[in-house]
């Protein structure tokens, strides 16, 4: 995620591991968060909806591939997150 001040230690680890770097929109990383709410019945924070995002906006780019993805949610608004996922509940499987 971008953050408001880059520091330059961050960013300069990042720059060693980082082959790529993927454009997702606020509206396709809320997609990624309904998406795991309702598929896999989990309450994550937005940054573990980016990579869903990354994946599923480019499904031909990651195709045939193992990809993974950091799914976290300790930093989650409740409120915020039914508002984003349309009041959405986790559904029984």
């Amino acid at each position: 995620m971008a953050g408001r001040v880059p520091i330059p230690a961050v960013l300069d680890d990042l720059l060693l591991v980082a082959d790529d770097v993927v454009l997702v929109r606020e509206e396709s990383t809320v997609a990624g968060m309904r998406l795991l709410l309702d598929h896999a019945a989990l309450v994550v924070e937005p940054s573990a909806g980016l990579g869903v995002a990354a994946i599923t906006g480019d499904r031909d780019r990651f195709a045939g591939r193992s990809v993974a993805t950091v799914v976290c949610g300790g930093n989650v608004d409740m409120a915020v997150h039914r508002h984003w996922t349309g009041g959405a509940q986790a559904r029984e499987h």
